[in-house]
Parts: structure tokens; C-alpha cells; sequence
């Protein structure tokens, strides 16, 4: 029988050495007692390896004696003693079965006096183990047939209390469980429970890890599993910003929202179809006010942010400066370009135009990229989810976890139209919201339009003409060609076009009024207004034709006002003396003489042109000679052929002679 130290038996279950002294002394191991000059009282505890759990020997044997044997970690392996009192209920259940038996037959009934009778009698013959019927039915629930295995206690286990997690065995568990797949723990556990069956280790139960992740460090576990954003959003420190140092137009923020409703359009074939509506909003970051807003079913694009910023300056006024969302729909250089210019050529960067931020004096902005925190707008989103978003049946949710289940059931007649919606959304924005009590920072209980009307502050304004111009969108440069300037498209025309076919030109247009672009030279100079050239149809009119036809002939007067023909300079004279000076004021040059002939030779050529030179009869007689000397050659040849052959048959017999 092997002895371990109190220490080496602790250090290979992962308990206490007091803990282990515990159990040993509860009968849960064998141990003795030896003489030693550093143990209490002169003595000092061995624990008998035999005594403890397979598991635990195996992984003794595997780390004493360099084996590998296969260790099975589990959370439900039993102690000694449970095993001993697994047996004993088992022994009690089938016992009471016979009792059962026997009572029945002999009259008795009632399952609970018969229980009684037997318990009874149980705890009379067992002192050491006694029962109640409350138990005894509670382990028949369990196994009618007494099987020792499910009445055992298997809560803990050998490794009850075990907290000490290896360390190679931690790594492992943080490496999978610190995962941005976010994996469970009983996932984890399985997989490192797996690694330490494999290599021989005892590892404690799941409650060990459950344990050392509920300490893990939660800023590194977030970071880890929930990625760098949620990271920034729940544990990075943030400015917090003063509000009551701004004033009413010093900024504006702007944003996106798609409303988390369905709405009823027309989908042009003569039914319906269902759209979640896109907002795009201006709010003043002081007040918390609605400057302006358009609701529409379309994807946002930077039209839309023209056109809803366009609306706010037209009541409220210019702000001071704007904090603005990331996206390409407000990065567009002709509208708030950081650096405050618009470059029409790439090519030639001296080339610009300014801005609609440069043109207007607006400082810009950009927001920290998906951070929440640093667009106030988009909490405000969340109020009008709450407050308006979910009146409607057609709430959808912001995603499909909160989409309500009655959703899919709502007749689409039942879904309010866009048309109602824009105004619902306009009544609660305007009327509503921007008038409810605000309880944000450095808004004192104030509404936003009270908020915006108490705290002092000077609006900027533009002449109508500076902030209509200054509202338009800027274009790259377009070429002028015969038909006019070409833009998404489409040609727009003005009789001013033919002065500057080839010319390069930039465009700005009203996203209101598509049909009319203004156009500038590229030092922004003005030119000319065109309009859209309206596509006609193929079976013209007179008044079609008529009108295509004054169009061409004011092209042709503009274009040919200042020019008249010279003829004088087209004259045969005129002609010859321009080459007679021109050729004089060449300077002549000798031709270079050849150091070396060499003279290039085709036979077949020259063979030619020499049967060319001679006549149809000496050509003739030339090509009968030829011809029988072609004969000839070829009978020579053929004779030739027949002596070979008849010399090698000669040959050929002579050897078989003489063989």
C-alpha cells in the first residue's frame, strides 16, 4: 500500500491540506499517522493512495511513474461513503418491495401504513442507517428497482470543494471561452474536462470555473467577448460634456433613423407593399429642439440631408457649427467638407469650390464612428420609438427578438400609409415632443421650444439668393458637347452651349428642382442656366420640328456671328506663294552618299524577267529540252533501281549457298 503526504495528496485533488485532513478524518480516506519531528504533537497524517478516487490514482500513477493512463473527469463522481449509503437505500427499497408483498397478502392496503410498518421495522434491525417514509418514497421515486447507481449521491463528488484550477488548464479555458462567439462555460468545461482525461489530470468540478469567471476581470472579459465597440461604449471613461455653455444654433447634430414600424405604400401595380420609413433630422444639441425632419421611404443619401438642413436654416437660421454622422451621405465635399473646399479636378487641386460649409462660415464635426455617446440625437431616437414608434400594430422591433409575434397576422389594409404617418410623426414631433418637458442636462424642466425661446443668443442669417446658391449641389466637372451638358443622364441645353463645346464646366443643381442646372466656369464664374431637353416622341408635329429647328438656328447665329469667309487666302496665288516661302525657309540638305553597294538578290525573280526578254519560240524550245531531260533522269533513275535490286537479289542467293 502506497502513503502520500497530506500535501501531496492535496496538491493532486486540487483541495486545502486542512481539507484533506478533514475528509480523512470523516472516513472519506484511509490514514494513519507517523512519527515526524515537523508534524503537530510529533506526528504527521499519510493518506493511503489506494483509498482515494480511480481518477485520482490514475493521475498519481501518471505523474509518478511517467505513464498515461486515461483519467475520466467528471462532475458526479461519488465518494467512499456515498457509495456505501447508494448501496444501503438500494438494499432499503428492494427490501420494502418483499415487505410490500408480503403485507398485501396479508391484508393490509394502504401503501402508506404498509410503508410505515416497514420503516418501522428497518430502523429497529439498522441503528447505523435509519429512515422515514418520506425518504424511502422519495428513493422508490428515483428506482423502483433499487438500482444502487441512481440513488447514490452524486452531488460534488470526490472533488467537492476542489477551487484550484492548474494553470495550464486556465489558459486553456480563457483561450475558448474568451471568445467573441461568446461560448458557454459548461461548453468550455467540456472541452478543457476532455484535454485532462486525455493527459491523465484531475481538474475540479464546473462550479471551480463557474467560480473564476464570475472574478474574471469584467472590462477584459467585455473586450474580449462583446468586441472593441462594447468595449469603448461600457467601460472606456468618457468627456462629459457642459451643455449649459452652449447656446440655442451654436451646434446642430444630425442623423439617420429607421422608424422600427411598417408603413402601406403603393407598389405601382395597382396593390400595396410594405416599407419601414427613413427620418433624417436636425436637432439644436442646446435645447434638444427639432430643427427639421423628412420622412420618406428611400434609402438616406446626401439630397436628403441638403434638403432637411436647408429647411431648418430657412426657419431657424444658420448654426454656428455642425457635429455630424460618419457617412458618406455627410461627407459629400460639396456640402461639409472638413477642409472647407470642394475639388472639382483632381488633376489641378488650384481648381476648387468652396463649400457649402466654407460659403456659410459653418464649423464641422465628425462623431467618434459608432459611438453613440457622441451623437446625443440618437437617444432622442429612442424616446420616439417609445412614445410614437410603439402606438402602431405595425411595430416591428428594432430587430427579430423583438418583433411582436402578432405581427405576421396583421392584415396590411390595418398598416397606416406614409402619408399618415408623415403627418402623425410631423404633429407628435413638432407639437408634441419639441413641447414636452425635457429632463436633460442644463435643460432645467424646460421644454425645447421654451428653451429655445428663454436663452439669449444671435441668429445668423443669409440674403434668400446668398443661401439659395449656397443650398445647391456642386457637381464635378462635365464637358459641353453639341447637345449640352449630360448630368445622371440627362441633357440639359442652353443656346449658350455651342460657345463652349470641349470647354470643362461645374454644375449646381436644386435637388428640389431637378430640371434646371446653373453652370460656372471652373474659376466659378456664372454662365448660363440650362434646362432639361425634353425626349421626343417619333411621330413629331410641325411645332415639334419648328421648334427644333429655331433651336439649331440660334445655335448657328451664335456660333457664326463673328465669322466671315476669306477667300483672297484661298486663291491659286495666295496658295503658291505661301509654299514659294515656305519652301525657301527650308534649309536644303545634300543627300548622303553610300560608302558600300550591296545588291539584293531573288532568283526566282530574276529568272522570270529573263523568260520575259525572250520569245514565244525560243521560250518553247527552252521547255522541250527541258522536259526530256526531265524524261531522261527520270528513265535513268528508274533502270538504276532495277540493277540495285537485281544485284542485292544475287547477293542474297549466294548467302543461302553457302549456308
Amino acid at each position: 500500500m502506497a502513503w502520500l503526504a497530506t500535501k501531496e495528496a492535496a496538491e493532486l485533488l486540487g483541495y486545502s491540506e486542512r481539507a484533506i485532513r478533514n475528509k480523512a478524518k470523516n472516513g472519506e480516506y484511509v490514514y494513519r499517522y507517523i512519527p515526524s519531528s515537523t508534524g503537530r504533537g510529533g506526528r504527521k497524517m499519510e493518506i493511503s493512495m489506494e483509498s482515494l478516487p480511480e481518477q485520482a490514482q490514475k493521475a498519481y500513477h501518471n505523474q509518478t511513474n511517467g505513464d498515461s493512463q486515461f483519467v475520466v473527469n467528471t462532475d458526479y463522481t461519488s465518494t467512499n461513503a456515498q457509495k456505501k449509503k447508494g448501496e444501503l437505500r438500494a438494499l432499503a427499497v428492494s427490501e420494502y418491495r418483499k415487505f410490500e408483498k408480503k403485507a398485501i397478502k396479508g391484508g393490509m392496503t394502504r401503501k402508506g401504513d404498509i410503508r410505515a410498518a416497514f420503516v418501522n421495522q428497518w430502523n429497529k434491525e439498522h441503528g447505523d442507517f435509519q429512515l422515514t417514509s418520506k425518504s424511502l418514497y422519495d428513493w422508490q421515486k428515483k428506482s423502483k428497482s433499487g438500482q444502487v447507481e441512481k440513488l447514490t449521491d452524486k452531488r460534488g463528488g470526490y472533488n467537492r470543494g476542489q477551487s484550484s484550477i492548474p494553470k495550464d488548464y486556465m489558459e486553456l479555458f480563457d483561450s475558448l471561452y474568451l471568445q467573441q462567439t461568446k461560448p458557454s462555460i459548461e461548453s468550455c468545461f467540456r472541452d478543457v474536462q476532455m484535454e485532462a482525461n486525455r493527459n491523465g489530470d484531475v481538474i475540479p468540478g464546473i462550479k471551480a470555473f463557474r467560480n473564476y469567471v464570475r472574478n474574471m476581470d469584467k472590462a477584459m472579459c467585455i473586450r474580449a467577448r462583446e468586441g472593441q465597440k462594447a468595449f469603448d461604449d461600457k467601460c472606456m471613461p468618457y468627456i462629459e460634456r457642459d451643455y449649459s455653455l452652449l447656446h440655442p444654433n451654436q451646434f446642430w447634430v444630425s442623423d439617420h433613423h429607421l422608424w422600427d414600424i411598417f408603413v402601406r405604400v403603393p407598389d405601382n401595380k395597382g396593390g400595396w407593399k410594405l416599407e419601414r420609413p427613413w427620418g433624417s433630422y436636425w436637432m439644436d444639441m442646446r435645447t434638444r429642439k427639432i430643427m427639421s425632419s423628412i420622412i420618406r421611404t428611400e434609402s438616406p443619401n446626401s439630397d436628403v440631408v441638403l434638403c432637411s438642413f436647408g429647411l431648418g436654416v430657412e426657419h431657424f437660421g444658420i448654426p454656428n457649427g455642425v457635429r455630424l454622422d460618419n457617412g458618406k451621405d455627410y461627407k459629400a465635399r460639396d456640402m461639409f467638407y472638413p477642409e472647407g473646399h470642394y475639388i472639382v479636378s483632381e488633376d489641378d487641386e488650384r481648381k476648387i469650390f468652396r463649400s457649402l460649409a466654407s460659403n456659410l462660415q459653418i464649423d464641422v464635426t465628425y462623431a467618434i464612428p459608432y459611438n453613440a455617446k457622441a451623437k446625443p440625437i440618437e437617444r432622442v431616437f429612442n424616446t420616439f420609438e417609445e412614445q410614437l414608434g410603439k402606438k402602431y400594430p405595425s411595430y416591428a422591433g428594432s430587430n427579430a427578438k423583438q418583433r411582436p409575434e402578432d405581427l405576421k397576422e396583421l392584415d396590411i389594409m390595418d398598416v397606416i400609409t406614409l402619408e399618415e404617418f408623415i403627418e402623425h410623426h410631423n404633429r407628435y414631433v413638432y407639437e408634441i415632443y419639441n413641447n414636452a418637458k425635457h429632463s436633460g442636462d442644463a435643460m432645467g424642466g424646460k421644454s425645447p421650444n421654451q428653451a429655445y425661446a428663454d436663452i439669449p443668443f444671435t441668429i445668423r442669417r443669409a440674403s434668400k439668393e446668398v443661401l439659395y446658391f449656397s443650398l445647391m449641389r456642386v457637381k464635378g466637372q462635365r464637358t459641353v458637347q453639341r447637345n449640352g451638358i449630360t448630368f445622371k443622364g440627362i441633357h440639359f441645353y442652353n443656346d449658350n452651349c455651342i460657345n463652349y463645346i470641349g470647354q470643362k464646366v461645374t454644375a449646381r443643381y436644386d435637388p428640389t428642382k431637378p430640371e434646371i442646372l446653373y453652370v460656372f466656369d471652373v474659376n466659378e464664374n456664372f454662365l448660363f442656366v440650362a434646362e432639361e431637353i425634353q425626349k421626343q416622341g417619333w411621330n413629331l408635329t410641325d411645332e415639334d420640328y419648328q421648334r427644333e429647328n429655331q433651336r439649331k438656328k440660334i445655335a448657328r447665329q451664335k456660333a457664326l456671328n463673328s465669322y466671315t469667309a476669306d477667300n483672297v487666302v484661298r486663291s491659286t496665288e495666295a496658295v503658291g506663294e505661301r509654299l514659294k516661302r515656305q519652301a525657301e525657309s527650308m534649309e536644303q540638305t545634300e543627300a548622303a552618299k553610300p560608302k558600300t553597294v550591296e545588291i539584293v538578290r531573288n532568283e526566282k525573280i530574276e529568272e522570270n524577267i529573263r523568260r520575259i526578254s525572250m520569245s514565244d519560240m525560243e521560250r518553247n524550245y527552252e521547255d522541250v529540252l527541258n522536259q526530256n531531260r526531265a524524261r531522261k533522269k527520270a528513265v535513268s533513275e528508274r533502270q538504276k533501281g532495277f540493277a540495285d535490286k537485281f544485284k542485292k537479289k544475287m547477293l542474297d542467293r549466294a548467302y543461302e549457298k553457302q549456308a
